[in-house]
């Protein structure tokens, strides 16, 4: 019978050839993209690879993950959208589940949360809705609108409402300033009247709607 030869020590395993390749191309990828010259679609051309990275195991592609997040080599990298490579990296290892998702530092997994844009699912328009009835009615559907400063806090409450439904990448303090104003909102309902509690109502219940779905394997 036909005797397998030992891997000798200290020499590396064989890869297979599609993972060595993959690790290679996105080595390139890397090179090209912190080159000074590099453009937006050289940049966005790595940041494709990192969300679509497969080294031929989860492990192996998790390592490679966590090392370019260790090392720093994507901390200043964006592509043309102005998404950052960091967050790219993290989504991926995010996108690999238990126990890789909870290998992500707090500190990526932080910046990953202020750079991700809320999908389509999320309570953006809803809110908005929320707080432009609730608004409509306290300006014109009550007996006793608000007056000055009260005016002010409900226009302030369907501004904050407006940003964070069309700019995304507001949601995270936007949705802290709305929780902030309803609360005081509401708590001038009782000299003010439902002119200004009905919006303050609304905007409680619209920061709660903009909190960002559990991450899987994290939260």
């Amino acid at each position: 019978m036909e005797r397998t030869r030992a891997q000798p020590r200290g020499e590396p395993a064989e890869t297979s050839g599609p993972a060595r390749t993959s690790a290679d191309v996105l080595e390139t990828a890397l090179v090209s993209a912190r080159a000074p010259a590099a453009d937006g679609a050289v940049r966005q051309e790595l940041l494709d690879r990192l969300a679509r990275l497969d080294l031929g195991s989860p492990r192996a592609t998790a390592d490679r993950l966590e090392g370019l997040l260790a090392s720093g080599a994507l901390a200043t990298l964006r592509g043309r959208n102005g998404q950052s490579a960091r967050a790219v990296a993290v989504g991926r290892l995010l996108e690999l589940g238990y126990p890789f998702a909870l290998e992500v530092s707090p500190e990526d997994l932080a910046h990953w949360r202020a750079e991700r844009t809320p999908d389509a699912s999320d309570g953006r328009g809803l809110g908005l809705l929320l707080v432009s009835v609730a608004v409509c009615l306290s300006l014109w559907g009550v007996a006793e609108p608000p007056q000055k400063a009260g005016v002010a806090l409900v226009l302030g409450i369907e501004v904050m409402a407006v940003l964070a439904t069309l700019r995304p990448r507001a949601v995270p303090w936007a949705r802290r300033v709305l929780f902030g104003l309803g609360v005081f909102a509401c708590a001038l309902g009782i000299p003010f009247g439902m002119g200004v509690l009905l919006p303050g109502i609304a905007a409680i219940i619209t920061s709660r709607l903009l909190r960002p779905p559990p991450v899987r394997g994290v939260d």
